[in-house]
């Protein structure tokens, strides 16, 4: 795997080959050009994107680089710093098992990045991304090396009938009628007794004849 490297403003600064051996990768970076980079340590990663837009300072190339399972420190893709000379011009030779040609080159792809400074001179330096290098192509906005798919299943569904009025007669619930508590007052019944005298009876004799 070869790149070359360039900075934010679209010059070569250097070259950067990966060869893969015995279970190992050999990274090998170089300067072309004396005088862009400054003296001192520039701190360098193996990136997780293939892509390397200058007009986002190169942070489309994601994050530190980790293989499938890793996800300790120092990261998969975290390599030694490049010492630049005082004449601008440096070259680093390094190996490592931390990652292999297959896991580099998935649809994502990845890059190779070299920061200002390195951490150990000035951290917040360290942090800004210099010059980039595509090693296999990607895809902007991919942020992480495990990917998810999540697949949608969309179901047609048939459009429905014209709509249909449907009236329901309404339902009228009458209570019960409690009727009214009818109290029949108690009757009195007042019994007159008639009691009847006979008349007397007036017995008349009629005298004798000739008496």
């Amino acid at each position: 795997m070869t790149t070359q490297i360039n900075t934010v403003d679209g010059r070569h600064v250097a070259d950067a080959t990966i060869d893969f051996s015995d279970g190992y990768a050999t990274v090998t970076v170089e300067t072309v050009e004396d005088g862009i980079l400054s003296p001192g340590f520039h701190s360098m990663h193996i990136h997780q994107i293939g892509v390397c837009e200058a007009g986002d300072g190169f942070a489309s190339a994601g994050e530190h680089f980790q293989a499938p399972g890793h996800t300790g420190m120092p990261a998969s893709g975290d390599l030694p710093p490049l010492l630049v000379r005082s004449n601008g011009a440096g070259k680093l030779v390094a190996t490592s098992d931390a990652f292999t040609e297959e896991q580099l080159t998935t649809p994502q792809g990845s890059s190779i990045v070299l920061h200002e400074s390195a951490v150990m001179e000035d951290p917040a330096a360290a942090e800004r991304r210099i010059a980039c290098g595509v090693l296999s192509p990607g895809t902007a906005g991919t942020t992480s090396v495990e990917t998810q798919t999540t697949v949608v299943t969309t179901t047609a569904v048939a459009p429905p009938p014209p709509a249909t009025t449907t009236t329901e007669a309404p339902v009228t619930t009458t209570p019960p009628v409690e009727s009214p508590a009818t109290t029949t007052p108690p009757t009195e019944t007042n019994t007159v007794t008639v009691t009847e005298t006979p008349s007397p009876t007036t017995t008349t004799v009629a005298p004798p004849p000739g008496g």
